[in-house]
């Protein structure tokens, strides 16, 4: 009996840690927690993203480095005390990315499209810029986003 008990408890640890590594390998570090809303000119939502929060000054220097890939609806949304222009580059990022600098107000103050993986060139806002939105290449213009467009950040939860 005594035997059949250390069994199942060795076959329920190795279980559990074999569903950790799981769930910890297929986030590769991007577990989303939010969502971000784009909204159309008549306020109707025309794009979703579900994002993961850069707000510590280390999750914000490290940004999307390292990353191969990024889900098609995924991003990275990076929350700043105060409003002011904005400078990014893409020095150990490997995905093209469309950059969304966003207002206090959560309107759309500057957009720069398809910045290129591993380019050490400063990309600013030019206006001030309290958060910024990253998303894959190509997205701003599949959702129609320009200057003035409406964001919202939603708190998924969990």
């Amino acid at each position: 009996m005594l035997k059949i008990f250390f069994g199942l408890k060795c076959f329920i640890l190795a279980t559990c840690c074999m569903l950790t590594q799981t769930f910890v390998y297929s986030c590769e570090g991007f577990c989303q927690d939010s969502q971000v809303i784009i909204y159309g000119n008549q306020g109707k939502k025309v794009c979703k993203f579900a994002v993961e929060l850069a707000v510590t000054p280390e999750e914000q220097a490290r940004g999307l480095m390292f990353r191969k890939t990024m889900d098609d609806h995924a991003g990275m949304f990076f929350i700043f005390d105060r409003e002011e222009v904005r400078h990014f580059w893409m020095r150990n990022t490997l995905i093209p990315l469309d950059m969304l600098f966003i207002g206090n107000n959560f309107l759309i103050v500057g957009i720069h499209k398809s910045a290129k993986p591993l380019d050490e060139t400063m990309i600013s806002s030019r206006k001030p810029a309290r958060y910024v939105l990253e998303i894959n290449a190509g997205k701003a213009d599949e959702c129609r986003i320009k200057m003035g467009t409406k964001v919202k950040l939603l708190k998924t939860p969990f």
